[in-house]
């Protein structure tokens, strides 16, 4: 992908960039194990996950840098591709805040998480966190099918945590896990559909970028 948008011989500065990129998508997957790990099986979270954020965070702020720095010198020519590297990195960047909120749900529950809300969360989570990888080989080898693949994947997704969020609206849960298990679904449809951007950088122009995932 980084030779169509920008040519061969693209400069270290973007380089950097799309590497940073895949480490913060990598990251952010660690930070969504540990969480979703400590939510499903009702177990303390032993990780700061906001110091783990920060190094995403810091990754957005040097690929911003060095898209700047690189209009500076190729204003014109890589314009859009520029423009879609920093879009890519603001998605990469939030799937981070929304794995850290994952975490953050876990003092929220006074009940222990069991049953079938809580199995369903794990059961697609499960199918959700492979594609992490799939994005990012999808990203780095510029893979069209494996793009689509994610795409079709957060559909998916999309729908089921939909349904399990109707069905907990639905339940005679108690309040403090209603809560927790509604905002987890919301928070695993978020990064579904953030790597599902990710992957519409790779299908289509940047114009049309984030056009079929209906995200929202």
């Amino acid at each position: 992908m980084l030779e169509r948008l920008f040519g061969k011989g693209q400069s270290r500065l973007i380089e950097a960039a799309y590497r940073d990129i895949e480490e913060m998508l990598t990251q952010s997957a660690r930070m969504l194990d540990l969480a979703s790990a400590a939510f499903l099986d009702n177990q303390p979270l032993e990780v700061d996950l906001d110091r783990m954020d920060d190094t995403v965070d810091e990754n957005e702020r040097l690929i911003r840098r060095s898209v700047l720095e690189h209009l500076a010198v190729n204003p014109s020519q890589d314009l859009v591709a520029s423009l879609l590297l920093a879009s890519i990195c603001q998605d990469a960047e939030r799937i981070g805040d929304f794995a850290r909120g994952l975490g953050e749900l876990i003092p929220l529950a006074k009940s222990r998480r069991q049953g079938k809300f809580r199995d369903g969360l794990k059961e697609i989570l499960a199918e959700l966190r492979p594609q992490f990888d799939v994005c990012i080989r999808a990203f780095r080898e510029d893979n069209l099918e494996e793009a689509k693949q994610v795409m079709a994947h957060h559909l998916d997704f999309k729908r089921r945590l939909d349904e399990l969020t109707r069905a907990i609206a639905e339940s005679d849960l108690s309040a403090d896990l209603a809560v927790v298990y509604s905002a987890a679904a919301r928070i695993l449809r978020r990064i579904s559909a953030h790597l599902s951007n990710i992957a519409s950088s790779v299908v289509q122009p940047y114009d049309k970028i984030r056009k079929d995932d209906e995200a929202d």
